[in-house]
């Protein structure tokens, strides 16, 4: 059985036996899969061209991850995928998937990002930035305590700018009080 690769036209043999992922990794070709072909992570993600007639329904775990539109993205995950005659698939999507997740990316000056191999990236400040900017907050709160709503919470409910308590908000609920009959009225 022939699989021809989108868009490269490289045509490969394959068996119906072992999945596609294991074939095509097999063959050099390069297809992410976190969970090693179980079905569980949905990164083996290919796209088929043409033939899907040579190729099996999907499974209960393959709607699990993709849901049942294959018909309309064609898209199946290639380790449930066992070739039953000639496929053209399209794998252009592993490479750049591969390459926005690439985990020790470096920035044009050469520095680490901050999932590099550095860790989380720190920044360093002097001591005169670090005041000058509490500086600032503690303006900033200055300038909202002329507001009627800065701590209003703290205002007695008779102040001139206090602010209508919602009905019944922040109150324990009344025990019910019920007046016994006097069975002698009657």
């Amino acid at each position: 059985m022939k699989l021809t690769l989108w868009p490269s036209g490289e045509v490969l043999d394959v068996d119906g036996e072992k999945s596609l992922l294991e074939q095509l990794v097999a063959q050099g070709k390069k297809i992410k899969s976190s969970c090693g072909g179980h079905a569980t992570c949905g990164d083996c993600v290919v796209k088929v061209m043409g033939g899907e007639e040579h190729l099996p329904a999907p499974g209960f775990e393959e709607l699990r991850l993709l849901g049942n539109v294959f018909h309309i993205t064609k898209e199946r995950l290639s380790c449930q995928l066992r070739v039953k005659g000639d496929v053209v698939l399209d794998i252009s999507g592993q490479d750049k998937k591969a390459v926005a997740k690439k985990p020790f990316q470096k920035t044009k000056k050469g520095a680490a990002t901050a999932s590099g191999p550095k860790g989380p990236s720190v920044i360093v400040r002097k001591r005169d930035e670090v005041q000058e900017s509490a500086a600032k907050s503690q303006e900033k709160d200055g300038e909202k305590k002329d507001e009627a709503w800065y701590r209003h919470w703290e205002k007695p409910d008779n102040a001139p700018d206090a602010r209508p308590r919602p009905l019944g908000g922040g109150k324990r609920p009344r025990a019910f009080t019920v007046k016994e009959e006097d069975p002698t009225e009657e």
